[in-house]
């Protein structure tokens, strides 16, 4: 039998899942944020919650892209994220034309997995730069995020520096 904590986070997973379903399916196979690459990207997220953790990030089109993380901290425990983020090209313009810096913001959520669960809801604000280049299929990206924890005991309202890159596919 599942404990409560195991039905709580399959029916999560499952909400998630499909609530997102109707969005991957528009993603849009022609949009590529990188010259080689495809609108996936693969990489790496290091600051808190967690120390570091790996983080994707799916272009539906080319402003929206979702970015899901599974983060860990010392003790092994996992935090869940997945952010929805809108991005604005027009800000500021790259005079090489080698790549693109587009600021971005967004909204999401957190579920951490430790002794107690803990859910939060996420505002991400960050800029990234998108490399322009052949055979250079990459972004990197620092972001604060404001996150607002929701805890049996309360709520807590904390700003976390993110700092990640991805390698599109």
């Amino acid at each position: 039998m599942f404990s409560s904590f195991k039905k709580g986070l399959a029916v999560a997973l499952v909400m998630a899942g499909l609530s997102l379903a109707p969005m991957t399916v528009r993603a849009g196979e022609d949009y590529h944020p990188t010259y080689d690459g495809g609108n996936f990207g693969l990489g790496l997220e290091l600051g808190d919650p967690g120390a570091w953790g790996v983080d994707g990030k799916l272009w539906v089109d080319s402003v929206n892209a979702f970015q899901p993380a599974v983060k860990f901290n010392n003790g092994g425990s996992a935090i869940l994220q997945l952010d929805y983020l809108w991005h604005n090209f027009d800000i500021a313009h790259m005079r090489d034309g080698n790549g693109e810096l587009p600021f971005y913001i967004g909204f999401g959520g957190d579920l951490s997995l430790q002794s107690t669960v803990a859910v939060a809801a996420r505002l991400p604000i960050g800029v990234s730069y998108i490399f322009n280049k052949r055979n250079v299929p990459i972004d990197i990206y620092f972001q604060i995020v404001p996150t607002l924890w929701f805890y049996n005991s309360g709520a807590t309202l904390n700003w976390y520096p993110e700092l990640g890159g991805h390698f599109y596919l």
